[in-house]
């Protein structure tokens, strides 16, 4: 990862906690923080914000701004206002559509007009308690009208004569200024109203969220294999994530990959999700198939079949004529790590049966996973859930390994 970027799984922590800072701001009368992704196409931006507004159960508001053609689509349109004032002397500004409502109920037009703003149509009619976030998507791909009539709505969280719902946190999503996208660049003033994120794709938080979003297990399974197709040659990335997840969920119905038919319906579904006059993806796929690597044991399997039968299996894949292959442990540990962390997070999981089959793997005589392998992901599920997984923290080869880590970096 470059210095000075985060990746997505990094970024939600920072931004759950900018959500509830902002609470205690906007509680003491200060102005709420917005904030600024700003990464390459197809990374998960928009879907990691809106997944955070679910998991808050918070309000969430979409505008992609690169698709607004009027102003009033984000600020909403002018509207003439009067003054009216009661016989008992509760005066207050309504808008024309609304002021023979008023004279029927007994108020007198003042001598004063205005003109004003309606609150756009894209403004939720009541408040959330759990506070709402506005995405403005594409953000610096706008016209500069609308780069400008943003500014005052990410400084106060208002625009003349409405404002934001209560705790509403403002999140603005673009792409990088380096010659590869059409977009505006933003001058100090902007700037200076956000914190601005630059987001580096990752592709062991990609596998945790494909392993949410269930998609094809034997697709996740490739791209654990060959994280290069994510990388950039310069300022080209080879691969866009999301055209990897097009990819996959196109050809995720073709049940038995290793057909000659259906290997070449890959390779041709490839030439049309990429734009790689190679076929990088489709030749790689190639040799993932040929060496049976699309059926590689899936982590439901490793946890739940008999222990004899995934031990052979395992065995199977992680052992070949050339003797043990790191990469393939690597490919099924990760597998294995994001199924628990799921399973463990789900409500009334029967967690023993998971930490007695992961204590199995460690006192297997003899390595399916490396001793390292096994570690990280027993210190990563220990350490996320402490208090269901007991079981695994109080076994001794367990604690030893941990000790053996904290005076390892207490020492060094």
């Amino acid at each position: 990862m470059e210095l000075n970027k985060v990746n997505l799984e990094e970024f939600k922590t920072i931004f759950q906690y900018i959500i509830e800072n902002n609470k205690r701001l906007v509680e003491v009368g200060k102005i709420p923080t917005a904030i600024s992704l700003e990464a390459d196409s197809g990374i998960g931006k928009t879907s990691t914000i809106l997944q955070i507004a679910e998991e808050l159960n918070m309000g969430f508001i979409k505008l992609n701004l690169s698709q607004c053609e009027e102003l009033g689509d984000l600020i909403g349109f002018p509207i003439k206002e009067y003054y009216v004032c009661s016989d008992e002397g509760e005066c207050q500004w309504v808008s024309s559509d609304l002021l023979a409502y008023y004279l029927q109920n007994g108020y007198k037009v003042q001598n004063l007009t205005r003109m004003s703003y309606a609150p756009p149509t894209w403004m939720p009619k009541e408040d959330n308690e759990n506070g709402c976030i506005l995405l403005l998507d594409d953000y610096s791909r706008a016209l500069p009208m609308f780069l400008q009539a943003t500014m005052e709505l990410i400084d106060r969280g208002e625009y003349i004569s409405w404002k934001l719902p209560k705790n509403c946190t403002i999140v603005l999503t673009s792409n990088p200024d380096n010659g590869d996208y059409n977009v505006s660049t933003m001058d100090n003033a902007q700037k200076t109203r956000y914190i601005n994120f630059e987001i580096d794709f990752d592709v062991n938080v990609w596998a945790r969220w494909a392993e949410t979003d269930k998609l094809d297990s034997r697709a996740i399974n490739f791209a654990l294999l060959y994280p290069e197709i994510f990388e950039k040659e310069g300022n080209v990335q080879k691969i866009n994530p999301r055209s990897y997840v097009t990819f996959c969920n196109a050809i995720s119905g073709l049940k038995d990959w290793s057909t000659s038919a259906n290997l070449a319906m890959i390779l041709n579904i490839a030439k049309g999700c990429f734009t790689s006059k190679e076929n990088i993806v489709g030749n790689l796929f190639t040799t993932f198939i040929a060496n049976k690597l699309d059926k590689l044991i899936a982590p439901k399997d490793m946890l739940f079949e008999p222990w004899d039968t995934v031990k052979t299996k395992i065995k199977s894949c992680v052992y070949d004529s050339n003797g043990y292959r790191p990469d393939i442990a690597s490919v099924l540990s990760t597998r294995l790590l994001n199924y628990s962390l799921l399973y463990f997070g789900e409500k009334g999981a029967k967690t023993e049966v998971v930490q007695d089959r992961l204590l199995e793997f460690i006192n297997s005589p003899e390595p399916l996973l490396t001793e390292d392998l096994l570690f990280h992901l027993i210190k990563t599920i220990t350490t996320k859930f402490s208090g269901r997984a007991n079981k695994l923290i109080m076994n001794p080869k367990i604690r030893a390994k941990i000790l053996q880590n904290y005076n390892f970096i207490i020492w060094n």
